[in-house]
């Protein structure tokens, strides 16, 4: 056990951090405030070693904005950034199997090397013997329940946020209640271990939403990634836009490596191989994905026919006009929709025995066609609500498969999450379950779409 606390007294945290990170075999922080990525983040990816970083979010901009910069542009699986509302300001480093830094530390250079702190540092043995491996554990599965995930979207509306109150320094009160009252994840300020019985009204919408916002990320930055040229296999043109890249990259794997029709849930048996170092999961994939050494016709075939034509079908001025044989052409090309619809029992669609994947999608598009919400929306009407209308997108998804008045049978969330991609791929990959399991079994923690 050392005092960490220069410079009065104490160890310099600095060396505590270089000394632990060699022997841990990852890093979890827990940080309230954040302004250098050079004392901490960096130093983990030059060590090959897992960081995730839990900040805080509220509307003072707590975490400098080149440190989720920082995040963003890294796109490795091993740099994972988490917000916090309101509630962290715990200063907590622990390097897994090597020891845990628990003091009043922020992750600034004040605090490293200039200010007044105090702090205890631990190591492994002394954890293990008073009994508190199980207590990090804890602490930080709270931190990831109440965190959401750094991504564009947050990046943008704290980026906005910051030039603002540079403008408007005299009106700072006000602009940071404004984002904090606007924020879908801020407007609940009852803190999370506090007991109140009005709490949960949304729990289901604001755990839908944190998930969606997470994955949609992960999938951005392995589309980043696919695409560059020195990941991008030969078959595709560069113009291809990231989100489907990423979808098309995500499937191959999926059933060319994966191989989910040799074993049950096979993508669980893979995340449990590569869940300690989803990077270098990644890297292989890649480069079997470069090599082209397997067959990409169902992918050559997404990209440069099924793709295009979902885009125009799914276009703002075209979707609510659409024709029954194009609103059936639209469906039927959607995976998750096909999927779905070869589950349901051929007597429901009308059908006989033995009809065919496709007469089945057909048939289920139709009936999906002939459909009209409590409030009299058409299903194209809906579909337009939900890919083109105002306000979060994953709100928009959630209302539309919950929500009564739009609710289309045999529509849900999973279907919407990729009908979106298709329509706007530049701004939201596609996403469906089968997305989710590919990226499970490369390490990443995700929860399947349902």
């Amino acid at each position: 056990m050392k005092l960490i606390g220069r410079p009065i007294a104490g160890e310099m945290l600095y060396n505590v951090h270089i000394a632990a990170i060699d022997d841990c075999a990852e890093i979890r922080a827990a940080i309230a405030y954040a302004q250098d990525k050079k004392l901490l983040l960096e130093d983990c990816i030059k060590a090959g070693k897992k960081l995730t970083f839990y900040g805080r979010l509220d509307g003072t901009c707590p975490i400098d904005l080149r440190v989720l910069r920082w995040f963003l542009e890294t796109k490795s699986p091993n740099a994972v950034c988490r917000l916090v509302p309101y509630w962290l300001h715990a200063k907590v480093i622990w390097w897994v199997g090597a020891g845990v830094y628990i003091g009043s530390a922020n992750l600034t250079d004040r605090a490293w090397y200039k200010n007044y702190e105090a702090g205890l540092y631990l190591t492994h043995e002394e954890i293990e013997q008073f009994g508190l491996v199980l207590e990090l554990e804890r602490f930080f599965d709270g931190m990831e329940r109440n965190s959401i995930p750094l991504n564009q979207e947050e990046f943008d509306r704290l980026f906005k946020l910051d030039r603002d109150r540079a403008a408007l320094l005299k009106k700072l009160d006000d602009l940071s209640q404004s984002f904090e009252d606007e924020h879908w994840k801020l407007k609940d300020k009852t803190s999370p271990i506090s007991i109140d019985i009005r709490r949960s009204e949304n729990r289901r919408l604001t755990a839908f939403q944190k998930e969606w916002a997470s994955t949609l990320q992960l999938i951005r930055d392995v589309g980043a990634r696919v695409s560059l040229n020195e990941n991008r296999p030969s078959w595709i043109s560069s113009d291809v836009p990231q989100g489907v890249q990423g979808d098309q990259f995500l499937h191959a794997y999926y059933y060319q490596v994966v191989q989910p029709m040799s074993e049950k849930n096979a993508y669980l048996r893979d995340h449990e191989r590569n869940k300690n170092d989803p990077e270098a999961a990644l890297r292989r994939a890649l480069y079997w994905w470069k090599s082209e050494q397997y067959s990409h016709t169902q992918e050559e075939r997404t990209i440069y026919s099924s793709a295009p034509s979902l885009r125009a079908l799914l276009s703002r001025d075209r979707i609510s006009s659409l024709s029954e044989a194009e609103w059936v052409e639209a469906l039927t090309l959607v995976y998750a929709f096909g999927d779905h619809a070869s589950k349901i029992e051929n007597t429901l669609l009308g059908l006989g025995n033995d009809p065919g994947a496709a007469a089945k999608a057909d048939a289920l598009a139709r009936m999906i066609w002939g459909q009209s919400t409590p409030s009299g929306m058409s299903a194209p009407e809906v579909f337009n609500y939900v890919i083109w209308g105002s306000g979060d997108v994953s709100e928009r998804i959630w209302t539309a498969s919950h929500d009564p008045e739009y609710r289309l049978r045999h529509i849900g969330t999973n279907i919407y999450g990729e009908i979106v991609g298709w329509a706007r791929s530049t701004e939201y990959p596609p996403r469906n379950s089968r997305t989710s399991k590919s990226l499970c079994a490369l390490g990443y923690s995700v929860d399947v779409l349902a």
